[in-house]
């Protein structure tokens, strides 16, 4: 009998849980189909008289909606490649060979991310209008693989510090370099923790909104964090409108999760576990 009623605790405990994270979800898909009469009516309804895909229609193809999508998926995935090569080289260095002062490097690696983005605007702005790279895509994918580096590189050198010596040393006595036993030994068992870094890298870029609203000017290099926010207007906020985007954007992380999910939850627990 208590067997059965912890079963039943944790059972509707989950879906408590499921309840809370997928009802934002819910409430956008739902507000996506209702006219902005309806949105506007009291009492409020939870289910759209008539389920229409009309803002979904407005949002696609008569706004550029399908240009912000684009910026932020080249942006996003030159950021996450840039961030997975160098955390990962990085992370080896510090885990694999021995150097002065490698401990208050690592320290001050994850220090400089300990400070608010709002100190660093001024002095990035003016850096970016002297090198050029103020409204452009290339200062945002290098700007967003900084972002993440940190807690990239603290994973990936407790995942590396975890892989065997011997694995190592066999590959030593292959004839393999530092750089091939990189390659050849250590990344190739280290998938699952590159992945979790990979998905952190993707999340990060494809969310963040205060450097793309500060750095970028042009609405051809708009992002979709700026995208979602350009239905607030002076005249009202087109809820209906808001909902469909937001479910358009949701869609590209569902689909990374549900192709590396696995990867990353396994990733983050051995990186956490062997650090």
């Amino acid at each position: 009998m208590n067997r059965k009623l912890i079963f039943v605790l944790k059972a509707l405990g989950l879906a408590m849980i499921l309840f809370v994270a997928l009802f934002p979800l819910f409430w956008m898909f739902i507000t996506s189909g209702k006219t902005m009469t309806e949105l506007l009516k009291i009492p409020v309804t939870l289910w759209p008289e008539r389920f229409s895909f009309e803002s979904y229609y407005e949002v696609w193809v008569q706004k550029p909606f399908p240009t912000y999508i684009f910026n932020s998926l080249k942006i996003s995935i030159v950021a996450t490649l840039l961030g997975m090569i160098v955390s990962s080289m990085a992370a080896y260095g510090f885990a694999k060979f021995r150097f002065p002062l490698k401990k208050a490097i690592l320290t001050f690696v994850l220090v400089a991310q300990m400070f608010p983005s709002t100190s660093i605007i001024i002095p990035l702005f003016s850096t970016y209008r002297n090198y050029g790279l103020y409204d452009t895509h290339i200062g945002l994918m290098l700007l967003y693989t900084t972002i993440s580096l940190a807690f990239s590189v603290w994973m990936m050198y407790g995942y590396f510090r975890g892989v065997p010596k011997e694995l190592e040393e066999a590959a030593r006595i292959d004839g393999c370099g530092p750089l091939g036993i990189f390659t050849k030994v250590i990344l190739p068992i280290s998938k699952p923790g590159v992945a979790a870094v990979g998905v952190y890298s993707f999340m990060v870029a494809w969310n963040e909104y205060l450097y793309s609203l500060i750095l970028l000017t042009s609405e051809k290099n708009y992002t979709i964090s700026i995208g979602l926010s350009r239905f607030i207007t002076e005249f009202g906020t087109y809820w209906n409108q808001m909902g469909a985007a937001s479910i358009i954007v949701t869609i590209p992380t569902l689909i990374l999760f549900l192709l590396l999910g696995k990867n990353l939850i396994e990733g983050l627990t051995a990186g956490a576990v062997k650090g």
